[in-house]
């Protein structure tokens, strides 16, 4: 599946993040959003987050923007966890 790095320099956690092209099809081929079942939505109604939450005396709120960079990975594990990158010349649609 293609895929870039988007660099975003202003931001303090995460600089770098991956982006993939599910939508892109290879020749004779679905692309990998054709090929996934969408199911059922999963998310909540926001009436009944909003019933639930003035339920209660009390609330709690939290933001877990930059989360994801304190999970441990095992040192064995990392091998699996990398990415490839082709240096291009021009990418037209390149992402700044």
């Amino acid at each position: 599946m293609p895929h870039s790095a988007v660099v975003r320099k202003d931001k303090e956690t995460t600089k770098v993040r991956m982006v993939f092209d599910a939508s892109s099809k290879g020749r004779d081929c679905k692309s990998l959003n054709e090929c996934l079942y969408a199911g059922p939505p999963l998310n909540p109604r926001i009436i009944d987050v909003i019933l639930r939450f003035r339920e209660y005396e009390h609330a709690f709120c939290s933001d877990i923007q930059g989360a994801f960079l304190t999970i441990g990975i095992a040192e064995e594990d990392r091998d699996y966890l990398k990415f490839f990158f082709f240096r291009m010349m021009e990418m037209p649609n390149r992402t700044k």
